[in-house]
């Protein structure tokens, strides 16, 4: 049996159509998976002459809040001076955002005994989930490539095939 023209022209409609819902839903999907990264806050306590916690580990982009809980004034200072509060009175605090990885000591300048210490890690100080949610970028990047080869030979496979029939 003969296929006629229209015929193939409604199934390469339909063949291309699909190729098309394919790519969008593999794309959809490998969207979803990748893990979305987002800054988080953390909080130090200035308190009874202390930092509490005086060893926090976060991931780069993050930012530290230091509020001084003490009846006196204190500061906040990198110990290679680079940034700082100043002075805090009592109930006043600083935010400082981390975006480079490394280990950032800090201490306060009026009393020289108070230290404390930012780790800053790629992983944030969280343990690595063996089984994690979410695809890296080269595993999107590869899937979505697939997903488009495999939707442009059909096509190209299916054009010829109609313009062959024509013949």
């Amino acid at each position: 049996m003969k296929t006629s023209r229209n015929d193939l022209r409604i199934r390469f409609a339909s063949l291309t159509t699909i190729a098309a819902i394919a790519l969008f839903v593999a794309v959809s999907i490998a969207l979803t998976m990748t893990p979305g990264a987002s800054a988080a806050s953390h909080d130090v306590s200035i308190s009874n002459f202390a930092f509490s916690p005086n060893s926090i580990t976060i991931a780069p982009g993050d930012t530290v809040t230091w509020t001084n809980s003490d009846g006196t004034t204190h500061t906040v200072i990198g110990s290679n001076e680079s940034w700082g509060s100043g002075n805090m009175a009592n109930g006043q605090t600083y935010t400082h955002q981390f975006n480079e990885t490394g280990d950032f000591t800090y201490h306060c300048a009026i009393h020289p005994s108070m230290t404390g210490v930012v780790h800053v890690t790629s992983d944030g100080g969280t343990p690595q989930q063996p089984h994690s949610p979410g695809l890296s970028s080269s595993a999107l990047i590869a899937i979505i490539a697939a997903v488009a080869v495999v939707a442009a030979v059909s096509i190209v496979v299916l054009w010829r095939r109609m313009r062959s029939k024509k013949a």
